[in-house]
């Protein structure tokens, strides 16, 4: 696994966000009031992951492009152990966006197949009126 090493200038930086408890070269710790306000727009809003990060002043060049995302499924499951049940908003747009683009493609391709096949049959048809 490839961990993130921060140096002083990134710890000095990461560490003078009011959203961060302390900084270390390995690791960030957030404030729980963060966590638990990012929580809430995640999951209640269904606000995106890293719009959260940006919006609190985080350098995403700086923490890593996915660890919002990774941060978001963490605390998801140390924090709110209960919403599991449910499926959260944003949770829910998603699958419903990949299910209706999946199953969108393979209509598409269902009906292309049929065309295709019908176009033959027709195009047999018109060489056997024509002999």
């Amino acid at each position: 696994m490839n961990r993130r090493i921060f140096t002083k200038e990134q710890i000095n930086q990461i560490s003078q966000n009011k959203n961060v408890r302390r900084c270390s070269v390995k690791s960030v710790m957030y404030a729980q009031s963060f966590k638990l306000n990012a929580l809430k727009k995640y999951n209640d809003e269904g606000m995106n992951a890293v719009r959260i990060f940006e919006e609190a002043g985080f350098d995403l060049m700086v923490i890593g492009k996915r660890t919002p995302n990774k941060l978001m499924n963490q605390w998801n499951s140390a924090l709110l152990p209960k919403r599991k049940l449910e499926m959260p908003l944003h949770r829910a747009k998603l699958k419903i966006k990949r299910m209706a683009s999946g199953r969108q493609i393979k209509n598409l391709k269902a009906k292309i197949d049929y065309l295709e096949a019908e176009n033959d049959f027709l195009a047999q048809l018109r060489t056997k009126k024509r002999k």
